[in-house]
């Protein structure tokens, strides 16, 4: 699959799945939803942190391009059980290439990698733990 047409298949996933909350601009709604536009979450080389996001959610506060982000809608719903690996590829692909990202693309394999090492985790992620997780 040519990188267009897999960022074409995220867009579907987008705008089924993920522009409720995101929006349609990818700019989210302030203290509401976070944007993923020009965000420095979807901007690093690997995207490890944002799979996990997708595949087990997210709850709490999150700093944004250095600044706190405080919702009183502080949860992602996981999308794991809902999309399979490419789908989650795709959409990801489409994210880190859109709303003024420039990141790379994301494979199958390595959303496959991730649901394996985590395949035992039933909690969403917070900003703390996902710190951890390297992003180069």
């Amino acid at each position: 699959q040519d990188a267009n047409a897999r960022i074409d298949a995220g867009k579907q996933v987008y705008m089924t799945v993920c522009f409720a909350c995101h929006q349609p601009t990818g700019m989210g709604l302030p203290n509401m939803f976070p944007p993923l536009a020009a965000s420095d979450w979807v901007n690093v080389p690997k995207p490890d942190r944002m799979i996990r996001m997708v595949l087990h959610g997210f709850m709490g506060p999150i700093t944004l391009n250095g600044k706190p982000f405080n919702t009183p809608a502080p949860l992602m719903p996981p999308q794991g059980a809902a999309l399979n690996d490419q789908q989650i590829a795709d959409v990801l692909t489409f994210v880190r290439a859109s709303f003024g990202n420039t990141a790379g693309a994301v494979t199958p394999d390595e959303v496959k990698a991730i649901r394996t090492a985590e395949a035992a985790r039933t909690a969403m992620w917070t900003e703390a733990e996902l710190q951890k997780i390297p992003v180069h």
